[in-house]
């Protein structure tokens, strides 16, 4: 569970007596319940010996939460959310301001003596029943599957992460008990659709369709306060302490300890997807690997491939790193619409090596698609050349439409997004690395071209290294030696393309 500390703005006031409380977000949100009248206005009540019009109050204290441990009271009523005023205002309107800060929250309380608290309580008429049931956020998710064989069965476990950290694994039956334990003990909430049971094995679309209904359901039944903090989820999400002696009727018990391997969803160039299960712990190497071996690309022709992340559609792709773990970059970045994307493709600047590799008939139908996919987002100039790429555009005439490609300026070519380097103190530089030739444009700090362009041919290039996010190399002319250095968070991957082109130039001599 996550540790939070809570502020306190007033630490002594008599103890009827206005005073002011800060209380900061934890897991189960801030830990209170609201009730009151519905709608705003009525009649003034003494409170206190004050006067005051209808006031909402804490009807509920999560023990332990954070509004307790800021010191907030059952029966406490309201008069300032986050320095407004909310004397007299409608339930609707409190929490409202309540829900407006996300993490932190300020309020002004009063408390009332206990016969005060227990007349006002029974005045159940006028007060909001609907919020009994709190709504707060939680970060919880299932970012991936995991598949085991048991008694010669290949099933499947839904992985379950808080905050990007592990809590526990557990089949769909788990799931499925939980919602009718859950049901049966707070039957007068409505709980969300759950996904339904298949009477045959599910195709990997179907497990798709169920993985995320899981957790559309886990999100909505835990973002429920007094649902969250029972003891039947909390000890389905492994979060019991030991302290609770009740059991909930669970039949399937899930795995506490992390998976050792997980599904993962990698795309081809053409956007179709490619599923494949590895070790948790496996490098970008074992998911090329994997997905190589998934689509029949031979293990020696694997290294002119890579695994690309991106963001989001229009985000510049960059290859994973020897060291970055895919399934491990996937929960950190993973929310529910699956921003964070993985697509599988070439890794080549030197047409000869693209040819070559090209015999291969999966290699080709790679290296097809992404041309194709180059082409429609107009990566290189296709000028005079329209004909011939309409006319080869076909499944059948591959290798013809890769010929072509390969003759038109700006293919097998990366163009990073603009930054810094040393040598241009008013503006930016674009960076473009090719088989052939390595241009730095200069551009303005938004990144628009200007006319500057310098060109270096690889041969010159005595040297380059990685600082961070420096990347520098050095243009040896005559007796002289010029170093360049751009500041990128790209730096990497210019690094991965001197070294892919470099060793590919060396080959071809």
């Amino acid at each position: 569970m996550m540790t939070l500390q809570n502020e306190k703005a007033d630490q002594e006031h008599e103890p009827y007596a206005p005073h002011s409380v800060i209380i900061v977000k934890g897991v189960q949100g801030f830990g209170f319940n609201v009730r009151g009248q519905i709608d705003e206005g009525g009649q003034l009540k003494s409170i206190n010996g004050s006067l005051y019009p209808p006031l909402q109050h804490i009807s509920n204290v999560i023990p332990g939460g954070p509004a307790d441990e800021a010191g907030v009271l059952m029966g406490d009523r309201i008069l300032e959310v986050n320095g407004i005023n909310v004397e007299g205002e409608s339930h609707s309107k409190v929490i409202e301001l309540i829900k407006s800060n996300p993490d932190k929250l300020r309020m002004v309380l009063m408390s009332v003596p206990p016969k005060e608290n227990e007349r006002l309580d029974g005045e159940s008429v006028s007060y909001c029943s609907e919020d009994e049931f709190e709504i707060h956020q939680v970060d919880i998710t299932i970012p991936s599957m995991s598949q085991k064989e048991e008694g010669g069965k290949n099933v499947v476990y839904y992985n379950v992460y808080i905050d990007g950290k592990f809590l526990c694994s557990h089949r769909y039956k788990a799931f499925h008990d939980l919602q009718v334990d859950l049901k049966n003990k707070f039957f007068q909430f409505e709980f969300p659709k759950f996904p339904g049971k298949w009477p045959f094995q599910l195709s990997q679309s179907q497990l798709e369709k169920r993985h995320k209904e899981l957790e559309q359901w886990l999100i909505q039944v835990c973002s429920v306060s007094q649902l969250f903090s029972h003891f039947y989820l909390q000890d389905f999400l492994g979060l019991v302490n030991g302290k609770n002696s009740e059991k909930a009727d669970m039949t399937s018990v899930g795995s506490k300890s992390e998976p050792e391997n997980a599904d993962i969803k990698v795309f081809l160039p053409d956007k179709s997807p490619v599923c494949v299960n590895i070790p948790t712990e496996s490098s970008a190497t074992g998911l090329i690997d994997a997905i190589c071996e998934k689509i029949n690309i031979p293990p020696e022709n694997s290294k002119y491939f890579s695994i690309f992340k991106s963001i989001d559609e229009s985000n510049f792709e960059v290859p994973l790193s020897i060291t970055e773990k895919p399934l491990e970059l996937h929960v950190q970045n993973y929310n529910e619409s699956g921003t964070l994307k993985f697509t599988f493709k070439k890794f080549v600047f030197s047409n000869k090596l693209e040819n070559q590799i090209a015999e291969n008939s999966s290699c080709l139908n790679i290296l097809y698609q992404e041309a194709v996919q180059d082409l429609a987002n107009k990566k290189f100039d296709t000028t005079g050349k329209e004909i011939e790429l309409k006319r080869t555009q076909h499944i059948t005439t591959q290798k013809e439409f890769l010929e072509v490609v390969q003759t038109c300026p700006g293919y097998n070519t990366v163009v990073f997004p603009h930054c810094a380097c040393d040598s241009r103190k008013d503006g930016h530089v674009i960076l473009t690395v090719s088989f052939q030739k390595i241009s730095i444009q200069a551009c303005s700090l938004d990144g628009i071209k200007q006319d500057q362009i310098k060109n270096f041919v690889w041969p010159s290039v005595s040297d380059y290294g990685l600082d961070g996010n420096i990347f520098h190399f050095t243009i040896s002319k005559s007796n002289s030696e010029r170093k360049i250095s751009l500041t990128t968070p790209f730096s990497d991957y210019i690094s991965q393309c001197f070294d892919r082109i470099t060793e590919s130039r060396a080959s071809d001599t």
